[in-house]
């Protein structure tokens, strides 16, 4: 070719068009068309928040879908996001508070116990409290500044003493609604005593009632 281009220009023709190569071109919009599908299902994210990366899936980002994550990170998202020199995207927020940022949306994906992802020290609840007011997760804002108030009231103990037990009492909350989702209520027998003969109802009769 660079032959043939050179005895063109010498007789004052215009040189050939370089040759296009099909397979590589098909190869770039092969991967386009990947890059849009895969904005569709659940794949797996790289996210560098404030210099550490984050390995996660979509389905987890968008778990609380009033977030700013779900806003940025849902299928058919066209929000611009920045990335760094790895092409990971990238979030300007503190990296250690986004573990429990991480923990909560998967526990609520999960349709768990959303108040076990927080930190128990008051320093990291504090820092959470900012965070989430920051991505708009309002319900773990709220989990967070309830645990700051708890602490706040039992001043005399030790604060990991407060966070065991509201730890404790979410749990067996939780634990006590999925029973009774899971457990068919009892049904109620009849009496074959029948009435009394004064046609007054038997002692605890109106119990069913209450």
């Amino acid at each position: 070719m660079y032959i043939i281009n050179g005895l063109l220009h010498r007789l004052g023709l215009p040189a050939s068009p370089p040759s296009v190569n099909h397979s590589q071109h098909r190869g770039r919009r092969s991967a386009v068309h990947s890059m849009a599908r895969n904005r569709y299902v659940d794949d797996i994210i790289n996210i560098n928040v404030g210099g550490k990366r984050y390995t996660v899936r979509r389905t987890d980002l968008v778990a609380d879908p009033r977030s700013k994550l779900a806003e940025w990170f849902k299928p058919n998202s066209v929000k611009a996001m920045a990335t760094d020199k790895g092409g990971n995207f990238y979030l300007d927020r503190d990296a250690k508070t986004f573990r429990h940022i991480l923990c909560y949306l998967r526990l609520k994906k999960e349709k768990f116990v959303p108040s076990l992802a927080l930190p128990s020290k008051p320093d990291d609840l504090a820092k959470l409290v900012g965070e989430c007011e920051a991505l708009n997760l309002n319900e773990l804002k709220e989990l967070a500044i309830e645990m700051l108030q708890k602490y706040q009231r039992t001043e005399e103990q030790h604060f990991v003493t407060s966070f065991v037990q509201v730890a404790l009492r979410d749990f067996e909350t939780w634990q006590f609604e999925r029973e009774k989702e899971i457990l068919p209520l009892p049904s109620k027998k009849k009496s074959s005593a029948g009435p009394n003969r004064d046609g007054a109802n038997a002692p605890y009769d109106d119990w069913d009632n209450i």
